[in-house]
C-alpha cells in the first residue's frame, strides 16, 4: 500500500480552503469591526483639524479688514474686545494675539528700513519692541517711503477629540493688511496725546455724481506729538 504523497494532500487541502465560500458574518465583523472604527475616527479627526485651521485663518482675516477700516484712534480695549471676537469666531478661549503697526523708511542716506510705530499683545503675545520689527520683516511686503501696514498675529491651540496618532496642535496666522481709509491706524496706549486726524482731500473720499464729497477724508493722519 503506497503512502499519500504530502505534496498532493497539502495541494488538495489548499484547493479545498480555497473553494470553501463558507464563514461566519458576526465572526468577520468583529475582526473588521476595530479597522473600521478607527478609520472613522481618524477622518473625523483630521477634518476637525482642517476645519479648525480654516476657521482660526478666516478669524484673523476678520479681524486684520476690520482694524484696516477703523479712521478713529483705537486703543487696548478696542483690541482687548477683538481679542474676544476672536474667541468667539474659533469657539476657544485660550487663544493669543498681538497687533503692530509697522511703517517703512527711506532716511537721508537712502537707507531702507522698517520701524515699529506700535504693538499691542494679548496672551502669550507680548507686545514687540523697537528691535521686534526683525520678527516680522519676513511677512512685510514691499512699500513706499512712508507707508505703513497692520499685521495681525494669531495662535489657536488645538486638541484632537480622539487619540488617532495626531498630536495636538497650535494653528499660526499672519495677516498683514494696509490701511484702507487712512494712512495710518492710531493707537493710543493713554501715555501719549494723539491729535485728531487732518482732513485732506483724498481719492479714497466717497464722491457723489456731481463730484461733491460725501465722506469723511481721513488721509493725513497725524501721529504721536
Amino acid at each position: 500500500m503506497t503512502l499519500p504523497n504530502p505534496k498532493q494532500i497539502l495541494r488538495k487541502l489548499t484547493k479545498a480552503f480555497h473553494r470553501d465560500e463558507a464563514g461566519s458574518m458576526s465572526l468577520e465583523a468583529m475582526f473588521m469591526a476595530p479597522f473600521l472604527i478607527f478609520l472613522l475616527m481618524f477622518i473625523y479627526t483630521f477634518f476637525a483639524a482642517f476645519e479648525a485651521k480654516t476657521k482660526a485663518n478666516k478669524a484673523n482675516y476678520t479681524i486684520s479688514d476690520y482694524i484696516s477700516r477703523q479712521t478713529d484712534t483705537i486703543d487696548a480695549n478696542f483690541l482687548d474686545g477683538l481679542g474676544e471676537l476672536y474667541k468667539f469666531l474659533n469657539n476657544e478661549g485660550d487663544i493669543s494675539m498681538r497687533v503692530s503697526a509697522v511703517q517703512f523708511v527711506i532716511d537721508e542716506d537712502e537707507n531702507e528700513y522698517y520701524e515699529m510705530v506700535w504693538s499691542y499683545g494679548i496672551g502669550d503675545y507680548s507686545a514687540l519692541s523697537g528691535d521686534g520689527v526683525s520678527v516680522l520683516e519676513p511677512r512685510l511686503p514691499l512699500m513706499a517711503d512712508g507707508e505703513e501696514v497692520v499685521v495681525v498675529e494669531t495662535l489657536r491651540p488645538w486638541m484632537p477629540l480622539f487619540r488617532v496618532g495626531m498630536a495636538e496642535m497650535e494653528f499660526a496666522d499672519i495677516v498683514t493688511t494696509k490701511p484702507r481709509f487712512a494712512s495710518q491706524v492710531v493707537f493710543d496706549d493713554g501715555s501719549t496725546e494723539v491729535n485728531d486726524a487732518e482732513h485732506q482731500d483724498s481719492d479714497d473720499s466717497d464722491v457723489d455724481a456731481s463730484g461733491n464729497s460725501t465722506g469723511t477724508n481721513t488721509s493725513g493722519w497725524y501721529w504721536w506729538n
